[in-house]
């Protein structure tokens, strides 16, 4: 019958204090949401991890060789013990020309089955001149599906060395598990950086051995990545595979030296018949070319013989026309005399005709008289004679007239002969001119042939030298051949593999310190809460004594209670805690680790176990302590209201100045506050431990994302790099910096070293980036090196060098400390710091030329051009840097906004996370003040209740718990100022990335907002505290009256 009293009691109870009861299940739920929810992120974020490199089939374990590796070095890894499966792929480093830009790109083959990509959009390569490209860098390029890339070798060996073709068409887009996150890798070509990767089929490698092997470990895929145990099993089979490494190294040492001797008395015997195929060639090539001389000079003599004759004739030719001159003038005379005779002639027959004419006019006349028959017989015989000798003259002229064209004729005939034979003499003389043209020709070919005759002899005979050097050579260095060296690495070598470990473990970290923060505030509350309750049910719990109910039945009551609040409680946050919370933190890392699609969340039950439990010791323990202090007590004793507790003069009461000035409210509030120290305690604790963790969360936010402008905005003042390349000749490198100098939009520019190297103190080792300015004294115009506590300016001298801070921390070195900076081909180089800068994102070693001078014995070859715009404006900068890179000597560039944009999408994956922390700890916050305004009224409902009995106004009274609130809340805010700085302070140190160094900073609004916040709480509790001061009862006094 009691039992059944006490159990209605125990609901009609719950029913009664249910604000109590839900005060204490939301403050458990909350604190173990969060402690188990947050320290299930890390093993979450590694089973996400491990199930997403299992999917893909990812590789245990890589070997490289110096010397490549053969079938026979992946027969022997698979028989080695522990290893499951190995297979051989090909890689390079080759330079690809996007644009403008020449980027490093690393080309690998598609393995059979292990480290599958993930095929994003398009197809696979099939073909050999087919590619895969990495999505995320086709996503940033002006390249698409379809175009083609060539590559280049970035050194002086040829391509086809080492892929079949040099020009590729894009297929498709791939994301790798070789590649999880932003960062490539490095490469000893083009800038040092490698800015994509490239899949290509097994077939479009030219190479006769394989670059690396990749091998999988006997049951690492039951074990979980980035564990102890999965690197210890990792740890334990890479033993196993060094110790074949020397007898595979000279396996392959003995290889290579056989193809090598080999290939040497193979180039002997070649050069041998090289010298018999000369001999036999240069004494042919003299036969040849003693014959064409004959023939020449056999020509020539022909042509001198018809030169001669053509001269012969030519002087008979001009005697013949000399002749036929003469001739022709002779004609000419006779042909004047001729005409001259026929004159005559005519004057002759003119006379005859007179006589005529006078002998028939006097023939007519009819006289006969003597005279003029005399006269007639004088003209008759005149006439007679006058014929005659016309006919006589007639006779001549017709003869000489027929000899000067029998002579006209033969004339003509002489010089149609001489035309013809100058025609002839001419076609000689063209003939002539033709064969010594030919002849000319003959001995031009001659000399050509015999100059080239010489050269090929002299090409030949060099080749053979330089074939002999070569053979000499390759014997020497087949003697001065170093065995192969195996590099075996695991997974850790992967870029950012170790990064995605680094985060899980700083979720581990934060998990370690902020939810344990955040459980004991619950913890705390809720011990108190369950505290107060048994103390004001002090007369309750008398009674039940009085009328015989056993102790351990009247403490299961409140056992009951607690038990039932926290088991509920725990059960609600874990099983909401270990879901949302890691999937909220996996997928805000998902902006890091874009293609890491696979999600892990079991429940955790060693943490949620652990949750419920301190929950549970925490809240059960106070429970049954304060119900055995309350039973130990005779029930007479527990029925009566406690003995209220001494009241004492309070520090303040020592200042009449300020105490005289306090009204009768403000003194009675500050007496309670100091009267009840547990109570003070512990709202302090709770009000000063959630405004830390608000204060934490922003001052996080505050440090993380402050970073980026201070970074770029205030030490790094430049706005873009141009790498300059190596291959140019200094004129070319002197024209890019000239270039941009000239620009009108850049307001300055300089030139430098820009070289990453290794780092280190003799035990930890880590890489950083050399910086060497030319010009010293402008160095401060783009790179500001200040200290970050004291702002003081640093400046490059001689004496020692300047390194970053965080490095510095990593190394523990201290100004006036020294470092060794690890080089293959000079040995480690001491040297000494002079001094340790404020910087954020990379690590960075400045050092003057003459101290690099001094350190490697060379001067420094400067491959960098650091510049700025006038206006510090994106495309200002971009438009500069385009321009540069069309000149030779420019090989790629960088801008400062692609490194803050790749700055912030890295940052941008802990910002959800600080939200989800300052939330959280707001709404722990907010129950927390609840839950302790609620106590504190309940407890002191008598009081109150007398204070309306006095004659107070509910204003009155309400002002008089608020007073007391508002001085908890300040001086929980002041606590929590302090607790905060110093949990910021520990956590940012402990959630840096290995190559970015936090801010220290909380902003003065952070303060401001995690106080407001907590302000705000405070007002909404009270608020909602005012209706519960109304509805006391002022009867409630008079029952405590005995």
């Amino acid at each position: 019958m009691k039992k059944k009293a006490l159990r209605k009691d125990f609901y009609m109870e719950i029913r009664r204090s249910l604000g109590r009861f839900l005060s204490i299940f939301f403050i458990v739920a909350i604190g173990c949401a969060f402690f188990s929810g947050i320290r299930a992120s890390e093993p979450d974020m590694r089973y996400s991890g491990d199930a997403y490199f299992d999917n893909k089939n990812m590789m245990d374990i890589q070997v490289i060789s110096t010397m490549g590796l053969t079938a026979e070095d992946i027969s022997a890894i698979e028989a080695v013990d522990g290893i499951g499966h190995a297979e051989g792929g090909y890689s390079a480093d080759v330079l690809c020309t996007d644009g403008a830009n020449q980027i490093v790109v690393h080309v690998m083959s598609m393995l059979p089955t292990m480290n599958q990509v993930q095929l994003e959009d398009g197809r696979l390569p099939e073909a050999e001149d087919e590619c895969a490209l990495d999505v995320d860098y086709l996503a940033e390029s002006d390249l698409e599906i379809g175009d083609t890339v060539t590559f280049s070798s970035g050194t002086e060996d040829d391509i086809a060395d080492t892929l079949v073709t040099d020009t590729f068409t894009i297929t498709g887009t791939v994301s790798s598990p070789n590649y999880i996150s932003f960062q490539r890798g490095s490469a000893t070509i083009g800038n040092g950086t490698v800015s994509a990767f490239v899949y290509v089929p097994e077939e479009s490698f030219a190479l006769d051995v394989y670059t690396e092997i990749c091998a999988q470990v006997e049951g690492a895929a039951e074990l979980t990545a980035f564990t102890d145990k999965y690197d210890d099993r990792i740890a334990e089979v890479i033993e196993n595979v060094e110790a074949i490494k020397e007898k595979r190294q000279d396996a392959r040492y003995e290889e290579v030296t056989a193809e090598a001797e080999t290939a040497v008395s193979d180039a002997e015997q070649q050069i041998t018949d090289a010298e018999t195929e000369l001999a036999d060639g240069k004494a042919q090539a003299e036969a040849e070319l003693a014959d064409a001389r004959q023939q020449l000079e056999d020509a020539q003599a022909e042509l001198d013989s018809g030169k001669s004759g053509l001269e012969s004739s030519r002087a008979q030719m001009e005697t013949t026309r000399q002749q036929l001159n003469d001739s022709q003038a002779e004609v000419d005379q006779g042909t004047e005399e001729l005409n001259a005779n026929i004159d005559s002639l005519n004057v002759q027959i003119d006379q005859l005709n007179s006589a005529k004419e006078q002998y028939n006019a006097l023939a007519a006349s009819g006289k006969t008289d003597d005279v003029t028959m005399a006269a007639l017989r004088a003209l008759y015989e005149q006439i007679q004679s006058g014929e005659a000798g016309v006919t006589q003259a007639q006779e001549q002229i017709n003869a000489a007239k027929a000899q000067l064209t029998a002579a006209q004729e033969q004339i003509n005939n002489g010089w149609q002969q001489l035309e013809s034979g100058e025609q002839q003499l001419a076609d000689a003389e063209a003939e002539i001119a033709s064969g010594e043209q030919e002849l000319a020709d003959g001995w031009e070919e001659y000399y050509k042939s015999e100059a080239e005759a010489r050269e090929e002899i002299a090409d030949g005979e060099q080749k053979i030298e330089d074939a002999k050097q070569e053979l000499a050579d390759a014997q020497e260095e087949i003697e001065n051949l170093e065995k192969p060296e195996w590099y075996v690495y695991d997974r850790n070598n992967l870029p950012d593999y170790t990064g995605y470990g680094e985060n899980a473990d700083r979720m581990r970290a934060i998990g370690e310190v902020f939810p344990v923060l955040f459980f004991l505030v619950a913890a705390l509350i809720s011990l108190t809460t369950m505290t107060r309750m048994v103390e004001e049910q002090r007369t309750l719990i008398g009674t039940f004594k009085a009328l015989g109910y056993e102790r351990h039945s009247i403490a299961g009551k409140y056992l009951g209670y607690a038990l039932l609040a926290t088991v509920t409680g725990s059960v609600a946050g874990i099983l909401f805690g270990e879901k949302v919370f890691p999937y909220i933190i996996i997928n805000a890392y998902g902006i890091m680790y874009q293609h890491m699609n696979e999600l892990a969340i079991p429940y955790n039950v060693r943490y949620g176990m652990g949750a419920a439990l301190a929950a549970l010791a925490s809240t059960l323990i106070a429970t049954f302590l304060a119900c055995f202090r309350e039973l130990k007590e005779q029930a007479a004793e527990l029925m009566r209201p406690p003995t209220p507790k001494q009241g004492q003069r309070v520090l303040l009461e020592r200042i009449p100045f300020i105490w005289k000035r306090l009204n009768f409210s403000w003194k009675a509030s500050v007496r309670n506050l100091v009267r009840y120290k547990k109570r003070l305690f512990m709202t302090v604790f709770g009000i000063g431990g959630c405004m830390g963790l608000m204060l934490v969360g922003f001052g996080l936010k505050d440090s993380i994302f402050a970073i980026v402008d201070i970074q770029y905005g205030e030490i790094q003042l430049y706005d873009g790099t141009v790498i300059l390349n190596g291959d140019a000749s200094e004129e070319e490198k002197a024209q890019v910096l000239s270039q941009v100098q000239a620009d009108k939009d850049v307001d300055g520019a300089a030139e430098g070293l820009l070289l990453q190297v290794t780092v280190g103190n003799g035990e930890e080792w880590h890489d950083v980036y050399l910086d060497v300015p030319k010009d010293v004294g402008s160095f401060p115009e783009y790179t500001v090196l200040q200290n970050r506590v004291t702002d003081e300016k640093y400046y490059l001298d001689d004496e020692g060098a300047v390194l970053t801070e965080k490095m510095a921390k990593e190394l523990d070195v201290e100004p006036g400390d020294t470092i060794t900076v690890r080089d293959e081909d000079k040995g480690d180089v001491t040297v000494k710091i002079s001094a340790v800068c404020e910087n954020y994102m990379g690590h960075y070693l400045f050092m003057t030329p003459a101290l690099y001078e001094a350190a490697y014995g060379e001067a420094p070859e400067y491959n960098s051009v650091f510049y700025k715009t006038a206006d510090r404006n994106t495309e200002e900068a971009e438009r500069v840097g385009e321009e540069a890179l069309k000149l030779p000597g420019a090989l790629s560039i960088s801008y400062t906004t692609d490194l803050r944009e790749q700055v912030d999408n890295m940052l941008g994956a802990l910002d959800l996370v600080i939200v989800v922390l300052i939330i959280s700890a707001g709404m722990l916050a907010f129950v927390v003040l609840y839950n302790l305004n609620n106590i504190a009224i309940t407890e002191r409902k008598r009081e109150l209740a007398t204070l309306k009995v006095l004659g107070f106004y509910n204003n009155e009274v309400t002002m008089y718990v608020y007073r007391e609130n508002i001085v908890l809340t300040l001086l929980g805010s002041v606590f929590g100022v302090l607790l905060g700085w110093i949990l910021h302070r520990f956590i940012i140190v402990t959630v840096e990335i290995e190559s970015v160094m936090f801010g220290r900073n909380i902003d003065f609004s952070s303060f401001v907002f995690a106080f407001l916040l907590t302000v705000v709480f405070s007002c909404i509790v009270n608020g909602a505290m005012y209706f519960k001061l109304k509805k006391i009862d002022m009867v409630e006094s008079l029952k405590s009256v005995e």
